[in-house]
Protein backbone atom coordinates (compact mmCIF):
# COMPACT_ATOMS: atom_id res chain seq x y z
CA UNK A 1 0.00 0.00 0.00
CA UNK A 2 2.84 2.39 0.88
CA UNK A 3 4.42 1.73 -2.56
CA UNK A 4 1.23 2.67 -4.36
CA UNK A 5 0.90 5.80 -2.26
CA UNK A 6 4.55 6.72 -2.86
CA UNK A 7 4.14 6.16 -6.62
CA UNK A 8 1.05 8.39 -6.64
CA UNK A 9 2.96 11.12 -4.79
CA UNK A 10 5.83 10.96 -7.29
CA UNK A 11 3.51 11.08 -10.29
CA UNK A 12 1.35 13.88 -8.92
CA UNK A 13 4.28 16.05 -7.89
CA UNK A 14 5.80 16.13 -11.37
CA UNK A 15 4.75 19.29 -13.19
CA UNK A 16 2.52 18.86 -16.21
CA UNK A 17 2.60 21.56 -18.83
CA UNK A 18 -0.21 22.38 -21.17
CA UNK A 19 0.47 22.72 -24.87
CA UNK A 20 0.23 26.02 -26.71
CA UNK A 21 0.14 26.79 -30.43
CA UNK A 22 2.87 29.21 -31.59
CA UNK A 23 3.40 30.94 -34.94
CA UNK A 24 6.26 29.52 -37.01
CA UNK A 25 6.23 32.59 -39.28
CA UNK A 26 4.55 35.98 -39.40
CA UNK A 27 0.83 35.68 -40.16
CA UNK A 28 -0.88 38.74 -41.64
CA UNK A 29 -4.42 39.87 -40.78
CA UNK A 30 -7.11 38.04 -42.82
CA UNK A 31 -4.58 35.34 -43.77
CA UNK A 32 -5.82 31.75 -43.47
CA UNK A 33 -3.51 29.85 -41.13
CA UNK A 34 -1.86 26.72 -42.58
CA UNK A 35 -0.32 23.75 -40.77
CA UNK A 36 3.18 24.90 -41.78
CA UNK A 37 2.67 28.33 -40.21
CA UNK A 38 2.24 27.03 -36.64
CA UNK A 39 3.72 24.54 -34.20
CA UNK A 40 3.01 23.14 -30.71
CA UNK A 41 5.17 23.92 -27.70
CA UNK A 42 4.87 22.49 -24.16
CA UNK A 43 4.18 25.78 -22.42
CA UNK A 44 1.06 27.01 -20.71
CA UNK A 45 -0.07 30.39 -22.04
CA UNK A 46 -3.40 31.77 -20.79
CA UNK A 47 -5.78 32.64 -23.62
CA UNK A 48 -3.76 30.79 -26.28
CA UNK A 49 -5.02 28.03 -28.56
CA UNK A 50 -3.98 24.59 -27.36
CA UNK A 51 -4.73 22.41 -30.39
CA UNK A 52 -3.63 22.70 -34.02
CA UNK A 53 -7.19 21.84 -35.08
CA UNK A 54 -8.39 25.08 -33.45
CA UNK A 55 -5.97 27.14 -35.53
CA UNK A 56 -5.36 25.47 -38.91
CA UNK A 57 -7.92 26.77 -41.39
CA UNK A 58 -8.84 29.73 -39.20
CA UNK A 59 -8.23 33.35 -40.20
CA UNK A 60 -6.05 35.80 -38.27
CA UNK A 61 -7.85 38.92 -37.05
CA UNK A 62 -4.64 40.79 -36.25
CA UNK A 63 -1.01 40.13 -37.19
CA UNK A 64 0.58 37.21 -35.36
CA UNK A 65 4.36 37.38 -35.22
CA UNK A 66 6.76 34.44 -35.49
CA UNK A 67 7.58 32.86 -32.13
CA UNK A 68 4.50 34.34 -30.43
CA UNK A 69 1.56 32.28 -29.12
CA UNK A 70 -1.61 32.21 -31.20
CA UNK A 71 -4.29 33.70 -28.95
CA UNK A 72 -7.83 32.33 -29.33
CA UNK A 73 -9.18 35.87 -29.40
CA UNK A 74 -6.94 36.65 -32.39
CA UNK A 75 -8.43 34.05 -34.76
CA UNK A 76 -11.84 33.57 -36.33
CA UNK A 77 -13.54 31.30 -38.82
CA UNK A 78 -12.24 31.98 -42.33
CA UNK A 79 -14.46 34.03 -44.64
CA UNK A 80 -15.90 32.18 -47.63
CA UNK A 81 -17.29 35.28 -49.35
CA UNK A 82 -15.56 38.63 -49.75
CA UNK A 83 -17.07 42.09 -50.07
CA UNK A 84 -18.09 42.87 -53.70
CA UNK A 85 -17.90 39.19 -54.67
CA UNK A 86 -20.73 37.94 -56.87
CA UNK A 87 -22.48 34.80 -55.65
CA UNK A 88 -25.58 32.75 -56.39
CA UNK A 89 -28.48 33.78 -54.15
CA UNK A 90 -31.35 31.34 -53.63
CA UNK A 91 -34.77 32.27 -52.27
CA UNK A 92 -37.12 29.43 -51.27
CA UNK A 93 -40.71 29.95 -50.07
CA UNK A 94 -43.68 27.54 -50.20
CA UNK A 95 -42.07 25.30 -52.83
CA UNK A 96 -41.06 28.24 -55.05
CA UNK A 97 -37.32 28.55 -55.67
CA UNK A 98 -35.76 31.63 -57.24
CA UNK A 99 -32.04 31.72 -58.04
CA UNK A 100 -30.31 34.95 -59.00
CA UNK A 101 -26.93 36.62 -58.68
CA UNK A 102 -26.09 38.96 -55.84
CA UNK A 103 -23.11 41.14 -54.94
CA UNK A 104 -21.95 40.74 -51.32
CA UNK A 105 -21.90 44.04 -49.47
CA UNK A 106 -19.95 42.49 -46.56
CA UNK A 107 -17.49 39.63 -46.12
CA UNK A 108 -18.82 36.58 -44.35
CA UNK A 109 -18.02 33.17 -42.92
CA UNK A 110 -20.23 30.09 -43.05
CA UNK A 111 -23.37 30.79 -41.03
CA UNK A 112 -23.02 34.58 -41.05
CA UNK A 113 -25.96 36.74 -42.08
CA UNK A 114 -24.79 39.45 -44.48
CA UNK A 115 -26.27 42.15 -46.69
CA UNK A 116 -26.09 41.68 -50.45
CA UNK A 117 -27.48 43.45 -53.50
CA UNK A 118 -29.72 41.54 -55.92
CA UNK A 119 -28.14 42.32 -59.30
CA UNK A 120 -31.46 41.98 -61.14
CA UNK A 121 -33.60 44.29 -58.99
CA UNK A 122 -30.79 46.33 -57.41
CA UNK A 123 -32.48 45.88 -54.02
CA UNK A 124 -30.64 45.05 -50.80
CA UNK A 125 -31.28 41.58 -49.40
CA UNK A 126 -30.32 39.79 -46.21
CA UNK A 127 -28.80 36.38 -46.76
CA UNK A 128 -27.18 33.47 -44.94
CA UNK A 129 -23.68 32.45 -46.13
CA UNK A 130 -23.46 28.76 -47.06
CA UNK A 131 -20.38 26.50 -47.14
CA UNK A 132 -19.99 26.67 -50.91
CA UNK A 133 -19.94 30.49 -50.90
CA UNK A 134 -23.51 30.84 -52.12
CA UNK A 135 -26.25 32.76 -50.32
CA UNK A 136 -29.67 31.72 -49.02
CA UNK A 137 -31.97 34.75 -49.03
CA UNK A 138 -33.82 35.26 -45.75
CA UNK A 139 -37.47 36.40 -45.80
Amino acid sequence: MRCLLALFCILSSSPTLAQTVFAQQNIRPREVITAGAVYIKDVETPGAARLLDQVVGAEAIHAIYAGRPVLSANITQAAVIERNEIAAATFVLNGLTIVTEARALERGSVGDVIRAMNLTSRSTITALVLEDGSLRVLP
